[in-house]
């Protein structure tokens, strides 16, 4: 038991199973993120993760003020994307609204 444990510390983001992988989202989302989309009366859920070819896609719903705010599609949408791609160590991570 120790030793999978162990193992899953090291293994790369993309070799975790799925609910590790959700989460390491969720995690990096709550630590990352969060604060930022609720200071402004918005906030975003998980909907879904897929992995597509090379890439892991992750499908989120804005929430609140985020929901047709302009910057969500732009700027907002850019800093989850590299936040996730930063603290989970995985560059090949998309991030999809709908």
């Amino acid at each position: 038991m120790e030793n999978q444990t162990t193992q899953n510390k090291t293994a790369s983001f993309k070799e975790l199973p799925f609910e590790e992988k959700w989460n390491a989202i969720e995690k990096a989302i709550d630590e990352g993120i969060r604060q930022f989309l609720v200071m402004d009366g918005g906030n975003l859920e998980i909907i879904d993760i897929k992995e597509n070819g090379d890439f892991i896609d992750v499908y989120i719903r804005y929430m609140g003020a985020c929901v047709g705010c302009a910057s969500a599609t732009t700027g907002t949408l850019f800093g989850i994307e590299h936040t996730l791609r930063e603290r989970l160590g995985e560059q090949n991570i998309r991030v999809l609204p709908i």
